[in-house]
């Protein structure tokens, strides 16, 4: 790891609540106003006298001892002491090498470069991915051939995700796919597994029987109430699709008990609280947002920009009441994008290595319907991100190529006090049509570092008033807490233990 010249300390303030993160460890503490000064101050000087000669104009002689009391056991510890680190050259050099050599199961067949309807959002509008048509049986079964031969022998199920576009258009060649991958799991003793991405509209009952059959992983896009689906989710005629989507959506819930929606939101319907509130009362049991974000470098009418961030964040301001009281009551979470920072804080899982879970056509490689290989399905029809072909596979040459340019993008976060936690941008979003990697703007960094702040409150508050919530999302005991309810009231622990660093 490399050394970076980075405060120790970030704090900020999140409804009256002020908090003290150790940017190294990410493990955040509850402070008051000399407790935060103290360790800022003591981060800046490295000196006992130094720090309380500094506040001693500011606080009385008793609050500065016992706020320096407090952040000398903090230190002792392992806590505030840095050096902030970042991955070096080598350690980057380590996880290409890694990520080029990891086996995959996993497959994302775009079944169809055409759709049936034209959401006026859609991001394929800058891209030749809608107007191609099918992709053919034996572009598809050679997909399947692919991932099996990734998979080798250490990948023991098989995973094929149904994409586009809308891929129910192509349900023959879903059904070929689904034949020819049973019987190769069964003659090479994996496991296979099928998800589906579709808008509904085209879902009949063979579709459903097949859901049901092999148990689809299965991912709805409705994007709230007739007001709203039918303003943005029209048909190629401008006819809105709610009704034809609701019916097959209801039809399917009759026979499959748990259904998630992925409710995209542009800057037209901001209202996310009643979204929210209508599809899980239409019965979906889990409701996912995802915003028109555009890319790193441009904007598109839809998008969420800088201007609509405050009413986003009124918004989710309101979903986090609802949320926190559905915590405290023990209810189930429909809606819930705070679990897994909540589990990231507390387990220390937090991203330093980034890309290893996507890894850039290593864990979500996407299949054109010509039989091109792209980093994932976003990237269909951005002709310059072509990394390979389902009969060659993937060129370890471009691989390398995308890891590398997207890493370059990552040497903004640097400067950055969330760069032990946040992986980085997904790589889609920098990435320019011309083949470019550019780097995120600044406002979309500071709406990232809103929401981790937001996430470290709410991991703050959970500790305190719901800890069986942490118990049954991490299964630690309760003493890798630091610090008891005890501790001195100048600063107080708020995280776990000494974190493992990821990939050690």
């Amino acid at each position: 790891m490399r050394p970076l010249d980075l405060p120790i300390c970030h704090s900020f303030e999140y409804r009256d609540v002020r908090i003290a993160l150790d940017v190294e460890k990410m493990i955040p503490v509850a402070v008051d106003d000399v407790g935060q000064a103290c360790l800022e101050e003591f981060g800046a000087h490295g000196s006992i006298a130094k720090t309380a000669a500094a506040l001693g104009s500011r606080f009385s002689p008793d609050q500065v001892e016992s706020a320096l009391a407090d952040v000398l056991e903090l230190r002792r510890r392992g806590l505030f002491q840095g050096p902030v680190t970042t991955y070096s050259e080598e350690d980057y050099e380590g996880l290409i090498r890694r990520l080029l050599r990891m086996a995959t199961g996993n497959i994302e067949l775009y079944l169809a470069e055409a759709c049936n309807l034209r959401c006026k959002y859609c991001y394929v509008d800058s891209h030749d991915a809608l107007g191609n048509g099918l992709m053919p049986e034996e572009v598809a079964l050679a997909a399947v051939d692919l991932v099996f031969r990734r998979s080798r022998d250490v990948v023991p199920n098989i995973q094929i995700t149904f994409f586009g576009g809308e891929p129910l258009l192509n349900k023959p060649v879903m059904k070929s796919v689904i034949r020819h991958s049973q019987e190769l799991g069964r003659k090479h003793n994996k496991k296979v597994m099928y998800s589906l991405t579709t808008n509904a509209t085209l879902m009949d009952d063979e579709v459903i029987n097949l859901i049901k059959r092999y148990n689809f992983g299965l991912m709805i896009s409705m994007d709230g109430p007739p007001e709203v689906q039918d303003d943005i989710r029209v048909d190629i005629h401008g006819n809105g699709s709610f009704q034809r989507a609701a019916e097959n959506v209801k039809r399917l819930m009759r026979r499959r008990r748990r259904v998630t929606t992925r409710c995209t939101v542009s800057n037209r319907h901001l209202n996310l609280y009643d979204i929210v509130t209508f599809l899980e009362d239409f019965g979906f049991t889990r409701v996912a947002l995802s915003y028109c974000q555009g890319k790193s470098y441009a904007l598109g009418p839809y998008d969420i920009g800088p201007d609509h961030r405050p009413t986003i964040e009124r918004e989710m301001d309101r979903l986090l009441v609802r949320w926190m009281e559905q915590v405290r009551r023990g209810e189930p979470l429909n809606s819930d994008p705070y679990s897994g920072t909540v589990r990231s804080i507390h387990k220390g899982e937090h991203e330093r290595a980034p890309m290893l879970s996507c890894g850039l056509c290593r864990g979500c490689t996407t299949v054109g319907i010509d039989g091109s290989l792209y980093p994932c399905h976003r990237y269909v029809g951005m002709h310059n991100w072509v990394v390979g072909d389902v009969w060659a596979g993937v060129s370890e040459e471009r691989h390398e190529w995308c890891l590398r340019n997207y890493f370059e993008t990552k040497k903004k976060c640097e400067s950055c006090w969330a760069v032990s936690f946040c992986g980085g941008m997904c790589a889609w979003y920098v990435s320019h049509e011309d083949g470019r990697c550019v780097a995120p703007p600044d406002w979309r960094c500071e709406s990232l570092k809103r929401w981790l702040e937001r996430g470290i409150w709410i991991y703050d508050t959970v500790r305190k008033e719901c800890p069986e919530f942490l118990k049954a999302i991490d299964q630690q005991p309760e003493d890798r807490i630091l610090m008891g309810s005890g501790a001195p009231t100048a600063v107080r622990p708020t995280g776990s233990g000494p974190r493992r660093r990821p990939g050690t």
